[in-house]
């Protein structure tokens, strides 16, 4: 299936347009029982998903799927290389002469992955390619830009700049590392990412060592009286999470991963 169908009918599978699109046929159909009962239930969930305690009840399971790996703890004998994942691009950025920047959680991610590299002295492969066609540079030359801006040698730099998917990053790397002996990585990502990312790269014959990254699960396990009230970043960050799920349930169907 073309990635760009993949991807619309997958983002009209999620929230806001699958609620909005209840809510809509709800209205329209105001004067039956059913109608207004699918206005109900497409309103309630948009504000259900952006209340906190709901967030982070969706990201649980993600984001507690494996351990952080503290800097301080990562040793260049657990892996061969560091794996890095896209995660987004900040496209065209004014304040960088127009150049395309990493976007927020894609920025952290690189944070933490220049980190593990200059304390194990480890290779890093960043991974992404062109998604959308108002991209001018692939993900994956974006993030060593950045590595090498974070301290990471340029020797140590490599970049994958074809895979669109997570399913495609492991793909790729996999003809790319094989090469080179490598089968050990730390794997490096977003901790709601993780449990779909470590399932694709171990289903090419990696031995994963999960380096999970941006956690977006509160900290604290008490709520405030903000936290019941609707946020868009709250609303954001479920989605992503429903995203996530989605993408495991899509990854299970089509490549049959256990």
């Amino acid at each position: 299936m073309d990635i760009w169908l993949t991807k619309l009918i997958g983002q009209m599978l999620l929230p806001p347009a699958l609620f909005l699109c209840m809510a809509f046929v709800g209205l329209l159909a105001w004067k039956r029982s059913w109608g207004r009962m699918l206005a109900f239930i497409g309103f309630i969930s948009i504000w259900l998903l952006s209340l906190a305690p709901v967030r982070d009840l969706l990201l649980w399971p993600l984001e507690e799927a494996y351990d952080p790996l503290p800097v301080e703890q990562a040793d260049a004998s657990r892996g061969q290389a560091i794996v890095l994942l896209g995660g987004g691009l900040y496209e065209h950025a004014p304040e960088f002469g127009g150049e395309d920047a990493l976007e927020k959680y894609a920025l952290m991610r690189t944070v933490y992955a220049a980190e593990l590299a200059k304390k194990t002295g480890l290779d890093v492969y960043a991974s992404g390619g062109v998604v959308f066609s108002g991209q001018d540079t692939p993900e994956g030359e974006v993030m060593v830009r950045w590595l090498a801006r974070f301290g990471v040698p340029q020797e140590r730099l490599h970049a994958e700049n074809a895979a669109r998917t997570t399913w495609e990053n492991a793909l790729r790397l996999r003809d790319m590392l094989e090469q080179r002996g490598i089968q050990r990585v730390m794997l490096v990502t977003s901790a709601y990412h993780m449990p779909r990312a470590v399932r694709a790269f171990r289903a090419q014959g990696f031995d994963v060592l999960p380096a999970p990254s941006a956690y977006r699960k509160s900290k604290d396990s008490s709520y405030a009286i903000r936290d019941w009230l609707p946020r868009a970043d709250v609303f954001h960050d479920a989605c992503n999470a429903l995203h996530e799920y989605l993408g495991m349930l899509w990854y299970f169907w089509r490549y049959s991963m256990a």
